[in-house]
Parts: C-alpha cells; structure tokens; sequence
C-alpha cells in the first residue's frame, strides 16, 4: 500500500491530525496550566489566542507535505501551494491583529501619565499595526502567487504621496497629540493660558485636537499642530498649584501713600480661596498722568476660580476705598482757548 502515492499521503494527513490533536490537548493544556500560575492574566490570553493558529499550522503543513507526495503536475503543486500559504497567511494575520490589540490594551492600562502609549493613544496604535499587519498580509500572498510586487509597490507609493499631501494637516495634528502626551506640556485638569489670552481647563486631549473648558462655559476645540507650535503657559505646573492675581488700581495725588498700602493688604483678608499664609504683596509701581499707580498680588488655590477671586477683589478693594474715602481718580484735561471764531464772540 506504500508503494501507492495516494495512500502515503493519506497516511500523512491522519498522521498530521494526529499530531496536532497531541499538540493542541497535551500541550497547549500544559503550557495553560503554567499560565494560569502566574499573576497575570495577559499570558493566558496570548496562549489562547494561539492555540488555534498553530493547530491550523500544523495542518497546512501537513497537507503541504501529502500534496508533495502526490504525483501532481508542477502547475497544480504550485496552485496548491500558493493556496497553502495564503491560508496561513489569513490565519497568522488574524492573530497576530488580535494579540498586537491584547498587548497594547495591556500596555496602555498600566502606562504611566507620561508614557507615549496611554488610553488616549491607543487608537492611533491600533491603526498601525492593524495597517503593518494587512500590508504584510497582502505582501506575503503576492508573492506566494508569483505576482509582481515591485510594481504594486510604486503604485502604493505614488498613492501614498498623494493621500499625505491631502491629509498633511490632519496628519500633522496626529503627531503633535502623540508627542504632547508624551513630553506632557499640560495634563487633563491643568489650567493653561494660551498665546491670545484664553485661558481654560484641559478637559481632553485626544489625537487630534485638545478641549479646552473656559470660565464662560465654552467649549474650545482647539487643533494639537496649533497647541504644538504656540507658546502655552501651564498656571497648575510646578511646585505649586497657586496662581498669582494682580489688582492694579490708581489713587488721587496727595493720598496717603502709607494709608493705600494698608488698607489694599487689608482688602486681600476679606477675600475666601486665596492663600494661607502667602501674605499679600502692595507695590507703589508708577507716577501716572493723573494718580499713583498700585498693584496688589495675591495668590489664588486654584487657578480654575481666577475669574472670581479677581472680580471679589476689585469689589473689596472699591468698597475699602469708599469707606477709608480714598479717591480714585479719572484723567482730566485742561483746554485753554486761545482764540474764539469771531461769531461765536
């Protein structure tokens, strides 16, 4: 019966069910047990992603082997082969697209907030290695069919040339979110003023573009190339939260210098939400054109209610001056006429 093609690779084909049937209970089940000791659950899930991908493997081999033994013609061998492979390809694709998604799912849950892979960049890996993957697939079933891949792959460059032309803004805004999330110039929560005055609470940062929430209760949906490429001042980085509120206001020449100075630090006393035990600062800072200029400095705890501790101050200070019967005074000019038109005199 040997000396018959057929039966050998018969033969084969039950010898490579077999053979996968050990390998897919006695194996894999041993090497399950050994993972599922250990604290983690990301290699159980990897085992189990590969169990059927390397049976299936173990049977195209097998079936490759039982075409060799068969007396084909060359063009038929080459068809099956190529159809052999491109089944393994499909399969192997499949998995590794499901253990890359696994991994970087893993990966991200545990990224520190600095880390380049976070919950937020995510999908923009997802893709990658989704288009790595497929672009592999298809790279390895041409030429498993013999087809030209040299001219496939002009094609896809003069394509690609031309989708990046058209797409360069929104892929300039992909990079500059991956690298803000990972050089973090400001966090979700931070409080940040930006190039034009506005300021707001990042309430998201995603691959494309950051939210900002501003005190009036808008909502800025501002491009990250923008944010990359503009000057951004972070009021809750550094050693301390506290953000700095000036005050500047002018008082009528021959006000009592002394008098200003005290009753300004006394108007930042009566303001809640400032810093404890930060005192005041009052700066006698100019002669202006028509009053003594000041400045009161005070730091607020959380820059998010800068609006409202500025707005209760100057109302401090204006009702302190009222009552302390400080005059703040407004510019004045004096006209001399040197000559009247003749109708009017």
């Amino acid at each position: 019966m040997w000396q018959v093609h057929w039966a050998k690779a018969l033969m084969v084909a039950v010898g490579t069910l077999l053979a996968a049937w050990i390998l897919e209970t006695v194996i894999m089940g041993a090497l399950g047990r050994l993972a599922r000791r250990t604290k983690t659950t990301l290699d159980d899930t990897i085992l189990d992603l590969l169990g059927k991908p390397v049976y299936l493997s173990l049977l195209l081999v097998g079936f490759g082997w039982s075409f060799r033994i068969l007396d084909m013609s060359a063009s038929a061998h080459g068809t099956a082969r190529a159809g052999l492979i491109t089944i393994a390809v499909f399969v192997w694709g499949a998995a590794t697209h499901r253990v890359a998604t696994v991994v970087l799912k893993s990966v991200a849950q545990r990224a520190a907030d600095g880390g380049i892979l976070q919950a937020r960049t995510l999908p923009l890996f997802e893709i990658v290695s989704k288009t790595t993957i497929l672009s592999g697939g298809v790279y390895f079933t041409m030429v498993a069919w013999h087809i030209d891949v040299g001219a496939w792959l002009a094609s896809a460059g003069v394509v690609g040339v031309a989708v990046g032309f058209a797409a360069k803004d929104s892929l300039a805004n992909y990079f500059a979110g991956v690298m803000i999330i990972a050089d973090s110039p400001y966090r979700v929560g931070d409080t940040i003023r930006l190039e034009d005055g506005v300021r707001g609470i990042v309430s998201d940062i995603g691959l494309r573009s950051t939210r900002l929430h501003t005190p009036d209760g808008i909502e800025l949906n501002i491009p990250n190339s923008v944010l990359g490429s503009s000057k951004i001042e972070n009021l809750t980085a550094g050693p301390s939260r506290a953000e700095r509120i000036t005050v500047s206001v002018g008082v009528a020449y021959g006000s009592d210098v002394e008098e200003v100075i005290e009753v300004l630090r006394g108007c930042a006393s009566d303001v809640a939400g400032l810093v404890v035990g930060r005192p005041a600062l009052v700066r006698f800072v100019a002669f202006g054109d028509s009053s003594l200029d000041f400045k009161l400095q005070v730091w607020a705890n959380d820059p998010s209610l800068y609006e409202q501790l500025s707005h209760e101050l100057h109302m401090a200070v204006y009702r302190a001056f009222n009552e302390a019967s400080i005059s703040i005074p407004f510019p004045q000019r004096d006209l001399h006429v040197k000559r009247l038109p003749r109708a009017a005199a």
